[in-house]
């Protein structure tokens, strides 16, 4: 090769390289394009996201905004509707108020066991211990009431009366039963004499009370209201366990008032077995018939079990005509009638002890099972349910008497 074709080759090969070096500068250059375009990428999705963030945070800011507006709106209704407090908020005030009344005035306090006294919301309101009940309720509603209080051992219990004219009125647990109804056939209650009692097979007479279920036996003359605890299994123990001279062994004395069974009511009461510290204030006393019964007296219309009483007692158990008036078969006529056991919802509760013994025999008194009587030795053991009576006076709360919504009482 000569020398021209050699630099004809070296200015070729110059070109190529020259080629390469200015694809590599074109390659250079497109990169860093690139790269800027990837930056500004990036910094625009940045820029959206920081704009998205601001965004929420107007969001937020204006739904905060909105929900203190709806707040304030809120409290300015309610400080407009004030007066319009729950009426049984102000029954609460009531109590309250008549307590601390009291404590200035104990001189007016009920003296006797069972005794009450009342004092009106207007004398309340008078010497400063309750606010007008126009501070309480809306405009142009007239309200009036009272407060009752009773004695009961040691206690002093409350009970308010408040009427709001169209609005609001107390209602006694009594009176609620009372307006129920009172029915002549089936299940129910019955008006006899001064008394009311429930009759039949499934009345509506379940109570809750002191945190179980009782059932409501009827409402005494005197209003209070008598009622049998039907939830709660029940001890076992002898109605009497003394020394028998007629038999010859301890065979029990079936005379109430030196009994066993006594003795064992007394100590429920006392140990607050059945009924809590705070709620024996309802309890009252009443009068408990504990008339013997002879064997020629087994007509039910003929017993005569208030010939003899016993009152200084508050809890107790159930006397014979408590567990066969309230069967409504016609049949039902004497009390060892199998027929007393149908319509009568005693048929579900096994009682155990009555308070009435055998007159004939020293050491025998009657049980009962399943609403059914028979005879028994003091001295054997047996069930003792409580039967009590409460003030007449509690307040309803709510219920419709049935097992499933029993009558709840106001505290």
């Amino acid at each position: 090769m000569d020398n021209n074709d050699q630099e004809k080759n070296l200015d070729k090969d110059a070109e190529i390289i020259d080629g390469d070096m200015n694809e590599v500068s074109d390659l250079d250059q497109e990169t860093f394009t690139y790269t800027v375009d990837n930056n500004n990428v990036n910094n625009d999705y940045n820029k959206g996201f920081y704009n998205d963030k601001k965004s929420y945070l107007y969001i937020l800011i204006g739904v905060m905004i909105l929900v203190f507006i709806i707040a304030v709106l809120i409290f300015f209704a309610n400080r407009n509707n004030s007066k319009d407090a729950k009426y049984t908020d102000i029954e609460s005030k009531m109590v309250k108020a008549a307590e601390k009344y009291y404590d200035k005035h104990s001189e007016y306090l009920p003296v006797m066991d069972g005794s009450s006294v009342s004092v009106p919301v207007d004398t309340l309101i008078q010497e400063s211990f309750m606010k007008p009940f126009s501070e309480f309720v809306k405009d142009g509603v007239s309200c009036s009431g009272y407060v009752s209080v009773s004695k009961n051992s040691d206690d002093y219990v409350y009970f308010p009366y408040l009427v709001c004219e169209g609005e609001y009125e107390s209602s006694k647990l009594s009176s609620k039963i009372i307006s129920s109804g009172v029915v002549t056939s089936g299940d129910g209650l019955y008006n006899v004499g001064s008394e009311y009692i429930f009759r039949g097979e499934y009345p509506n007479n379940y109570v809750e009370f002191n945190g179980n279920n009782w059932r409501i036996m009827g409402i005494n003359s005197d209003g209070s209201i008598k009622l049998i605890l039907v939830e709660k299994k029940v001890e076992k123990n002898t109605w009497d366990d003394r020394y028998n001279s007629e038999k010859d062994g301890y065979t029990g004395i079936n005379d109430f008032r030196v009994s066993r069974l006594l003795e064992y009511l007394k100590k429920l009461y006392e140990d607050n077995t059945y009924v809590s510290e705070k709620n024996r204030k309802f309890l009252v006393k009443h009068d408990w018939c504990i008339g013997k019964i002879s064997s020629s007296d087994a007509l039910i219309d003929g017993l005569n079990l208030c010939s003899d009483v016993y009152n200084d007692l508050y809890i107790g158990v159930v006397d014979v005509d408590d567990i066969l008036i309230p069967s409504i078969d016609s049949n039902c006529k004497y009390i060892y009638d199998a027929e007393c056991t149908n319509y009568n919802y005693f048929f579900d509760i096994n009682t155990g002890w009555t308070f009435n013994a055998s007159m004939d025999k020293s050491y025998v008194v009657f049980n009962s099972n399943g609403g059914s009587l028979t005879t028994r030795n003091a001295s054997l053991e047996n069930y003792v349910r409580p039967v009590i009576n409460i003030n007449g006076n509690v307040l309803y709360k709510s219920g419709d008497g049935t097992e499933k919504h029993p009558y709840v009482i106001g505290d």
